[in-house]
This record gives C-alpha cells, structure tokens and sequence, in this order.
C-alpha cells in the first residue's frame, strides 16, 4: 500500500510538472519560471518519499514535455538542469558550505553549456537568445545563484508551514 502511494504522488506531481512546463512553452515569457516552479514538485517528493522516486519524477516529466511540449524550450531546460537540480543541491549540501558552493557553481555551468548546446545545436531553436557571451554567462550563473538561494528559502517554508497544514508529515512514512 506504502508504494502505490508514493507512485501515486510521483504521478500526480509528474502531471502538474507537465502542466506548468506546457504553461512554461505556450507563453515564451514564463518559460524559464515555469522550469523553477516545476523543479518544486520534484523537491516535494524528495521530502515526502525519498530516494529513488524523485529520479522517477523527473524522468517521467522530461519524457513526456519532451514529447508533448510545442516549444521544447522549457522542456530542454528542465531535463538538463531543473528537475535534477534540487536533487544534486540537496546532496551537495551535505558537504563543507565551500565545497558545495564549487560544486553547485560547476553543476550550474555544466547544464548551462549542455542547455545552449542542446538548443543551438541539437534542437536548432534559432530563436532562442542563449549563446555562448560573456554577458549571458555571467547574468545566467546570477540568475541560477539567486534561484538557489531562493529555492533554500522555499523548501524551508515548505517543510515549517506548508507541510504541517498538508498534514503530509507522517503520510507517506515507512
């Protein structure tokens, strides 16, 4: 029963995942913050369940925006970057602050290499604006520094108020 649960919520997350990323392709504007809100559901199931659901999350949610979504844009941005991030912070955090700063720097570069490859070249989407400038990098590595910060400030309101007016505190324990 405890693991039809915990599919259960891995699928219902995944579907509103797919929902804001579609959200994220119709309106080009909201793209990269419908890419953010979607990376939330998979720190839900990290707090929630646990290990190995919310890799089962974000594959579920990259498949299937990767083929449903019109404009893959968010769909690229997800699957390189947000739907893994939150589970790579949550095990960088465990090391020395210093060492999980050079390691979250170096994981946010590698996916914005990996993002602007995979749309200039892989996907040819000409008319997005990432390129390899010196401007972009240094506005992009600000951007994903304060999205990590941000997102710090919003799993712990999340795990103080949210949670405990969800009741799911005990819900999904062994």
């Amino acid at each position: 029963m405890k693991k039809s649960k915990k599919i259960a919520l891995c699928a219902i997350l995944s579907a509103f995942s797919v929902l804001m990323l579609f959200a994220g392709a119709v309106f080009d504007v909201l793209s990269m913050t419908m890419v953010a809100v979607a990376s939330m559901f998979v720190v839900v199931v990290m707090i929630e369940v646990g290990d190995p659901y919310p890799f089962l999350t974000w594959g579920v949610t990259s498949a299937l925006s990767m083929i449903l979504l019109p404009n893959k844009l968010p769909a690229i941005l997800y699957l390189l970057f947000g739907g893994l991030y939150p589970i790579a912070k949550e095990r960088f955090e465990r090391l020395h602050y210093v060492v999980a700063w050079t390691l979250k720097i170096s994981y946010i570069n590698t996916a914005l290499i990996l993002v602007v490859i995979a749309t200039k070249y892989i996907f040819y989407l000409n008319d997005s604006s990432m390129d390899f400038t010196v401007p972009f990098i240094l506005l992009a590595n600000l951007a994903l520094i304060l999205y990590d910060i941000a997102l710090s400030k919003i799993i712990l309101l999340y795990i103080v108020k949210i949670r405990r007016h969800m009741g799911l505190k005990n819900y999904f324990s062994n």
